[in-house]
């Protein structure tokens, strides 16, 4: 068998731990809060980073601070975004 490196599998946001970077996959809500979430800037393609766990969680996106709740969180998918080349970090020198 040969070992193919696969694409990192998606996690629940609220799963995530702090200081991890991410892109968002998808989100398992009705239209009114994907529309909130994408107000916020949390939308499908987005790279957030988890900075404090619990309800409300504290998410970073484009270097500003947003809390949602936890039941929100659980319904947005992401994928951990690999060590060396996170968009996040080099886009704004963090």
């Amino acid at each position: 068998m040969t070992n193919i490196e696969q694409p990192s599998a998606t996690v629940r946001l609220d799963e995530l731990p702090p200081r991890v970077c991410a892109v968002v996959r998808s989100i398992a809500t009705d239209d009114e809060e994907t529309q909130r979430l994408k107000t916020l800037g949390v939308c499908v393609g987005r790279r957030v980073e988890v900075v404090r766990t619990g309800n409300p969680l504290i998410l970073k996106v484009f270097g500003s601070r947003l809390g949602i709740s936890g039941e929100l969180a659980a319904r947005v998918n992401v994928e951990v975004c690999t060590p060396g080349h996170c968009a996040m970090r080099e886009n704004h020198g963090e």
